[in-house]
């Protein structure tokens, strides 16, 4: 091995491949970038250890503690977990060259592979008619009660299932549903509009006829209460027949906030949706050209 200087002063092992950097035309900032993190690595090493970082003494296992230490401890991004590793593989590439060390513990450690975000589902107005046909023409009244508190109060399908007929309060001109909201005794009240109402109002008085008796107001042909299974079989069964199979509980529920937040303001939408942080909220904003251009244009008709 090739022994110019003290291999365990983490210093001059940065000073020496700096230099190796620069000479191969990165960047300073590149550089300092480099340096930084093959130090930060040193000093997990030598905290972990509780002995001075040795290049020497680093086995493969090592690398891929400090990989799962950066991702599940310090809950850093994958690509920032991944530039780290991947420049320790460049230092460690130097250091062989150089006969520094005999072998390079990182050469062998995979990346971590970067998932896709899951394709947001999103439908129209137009879609939304059309569902709206399908499950008027075709579903049986429970069906109707399903699909217009998904779509008009924006429900989840956890709190549909458990919604009992004594929550819900209907008038004249006025109506509420009554939403247990997580753990403990804590409510939101959603009003309901007129569609709801009848269509609710239609499917207890069936539910009388047929001497359904039950607290919860969504029941099937064989239980008193519903499951999220066979909400979603319903749901996907009548999407299939609109030509949107893709339906389900929260498509619909992004559906009801987005055309909240069209025409209020998000602290109302966060009211109706039960969120417990706005940041929550926010995510439900769609962002279009359109929005962004009706934005602008609004700023300068308030100013001109």
């Amino acid at each position: 091995m090739k022994d110019i200087f003290d291999i365990t002063n983490i210093e001059e092992l940065l000073q020496s491949f700096r230099k190796h950097l620069l000479e191969n035309d990165k960047s300073a900032g590149t550089c300092e970038t480099y340096c930084i993190n093959v130090r930060l690595f040193a000093e997990y090493i030598t905290e972990t250890f509780a002995e001075n970082f040795d290049p020497r003494k680093i086995s493969p296992l090592d690398v891929r503690e400090y990989r799962n230490y950066l991702l599940n401890v310090k809950n850093l991004s994958v690509n920032t977990v991944n530039n780290r590793i991947s420049t320790l593989n460049e230092f460690y590439k130097y250091l062989t060259n150089e006969n520094i060390v005999s072998t390079n513990p990182v050469e062998k450690i995979r990346k971590i592979r970067m998932q896709s975000p899951p394709k947001r589902v999103t439908i129209d107005d137009l879609m939304f008619k059309r569902l709206r046909r399908q499950f008027e023409h075709y579903g049986r009244e429970v069906e109707k009660v399903i699909f217009f508190l998904l779509f008009l109060t924006g429900v989840r399908v956890s709190e549909l299932i458990n919604i009992k007929v004594d929550d819900i309060v209907i008038n004249p001109r006025s109506g509420t549903l009554k939403v247990q909201s997580g753990k403990g005794m804590k409510y939101r009240e959603i009003p309901l509009n007129a569609t709801c109402r009848q269509v609710i109002s239609d499917y207890i008085e069936y539910r009388k006829a047929k001497g359904i008796y039950s607290p919860y107001l969504i029941t099937t042909e064989r239980s008193s209460k519903a499951c999220r299974s066979s909400i979603n079989k319903i749901l996907k069964k009548h999407g299939k027949k609109a030509g949107f199979p893709e339906i389900s509980p929260h498509v619909a529920r992004r559906y009801f906030l987005t055309k909240v937040l069209e025409v209020s303001d998000i602290s109302t939408a966060m009211e109706l949706a039960g969120h417990s942080s706005v940041q929550t909220t926010i995510q439900y904003i769609p962002s279009t050209e359109k929005r962004k251009q009706d934005a602008v244009t609004k700023i300068t008709n308030d100013i001109d």
